[in-house]
């Protein structure tokens, strides 16, 4: 999947808040917006090679958006944009078992007071609810989530897990924007409330993945699955 059409090579000044940056392209120092609410501690430290790309004709005060940073020789997609378009990918393309025999896919479906990611109906199939989370902070080749407290992502949990005791098939996939981890575990020591909604919904029926990614300067592709150590 192409998550960049127009690649930029840069190099990071400085994270000015949650969502800037300073760039330096060519020798001039230029705003960037980052396209991620997590804190992107490991990543985002001043010098590191970056990729950018274009903001194109909006109204956006910056010129441009930080797309992959690159960490350990390797790029990490910073974009929390991308594993929604990824998913569904995946999905349509009925290449994950999870998925398989599902033929509708729609994207941001609300129920209730929630919105999901993911609804999938297919023939004689029990209609199909995915959140899916972007996880950038890997440690000793183990990915993490999330990388900074999240209220809403136990809330999405809770919600799942009533959905499930409805009928539905509910799924929570967490996509790991980088190659370099072999394994996914929920990130206790920053939020245990959230690793908390996550026991209870894998014991409510919740299903649970985790896929790690190449990422290219230009696109980005799921790699498969990594195994879940959970708490």
């Amino acid at each position: 999947m192409i998550y960049c059409q127009r690649p930029v090579k840069a190099r990071l000044v400085r994270k000015v808040n949650r969502f800037l940056c300073e760039v330096d392209i060519d020798g001039e120092t230029i705003p960037a917006h980052i396209p991620n609410s997590g804190r992107l501690t490991e990543l985002m430290t001043p010098g590191r090679s970056v990729i950018v790309a274009p903001a194109g004709s909006g109204k956006r005060k910056t010129r441009f958006t930080l797309k992959s940073v690159r960490f350990n020789n390797r790029l990490v997609c910073i974009d929390s944009t991308t594993p929604n378009a990824l998913a569904e990918e995946m999905a349509k393309s009925q290449s994950t078992p999870m998925f398989r025999g599902y033929t509708n896919v729609k994207r941001e479906v609300a129920m209730g007071r929630h919105r999901f990611d993911l609804a999938l109906t297919g023939h004689a199939m029990a209609p199909m609810i995915v959140e899916v989370k972007s996880v950038t902070l890997a440690h000793n080749r183990a990915a993490m989530f999330p990388d900074a407290p999240t209220t809403r992502g136990a809330e999405h949990l809770a919600a799942l897990s009533r959905h499930v005791k409805e009928g539905y098939r509910c799924a929570i996939v967490f996509v790991v924007l980088r190659s370099d981890a072999d394994t996914f575990r929920p990130n206790m020591k920053t939020d245990p409330a959230f690793c908390e909604a996550l026991d209870h919904a894998r014991a409510s029926g919740v299903m649970i993945a985790a896929y790690r990614c190449r990422v290219g300067i230009r696109s980005i592709s799921p790699i498969g699955q990594v195994r879940i150590e959970f708490n």
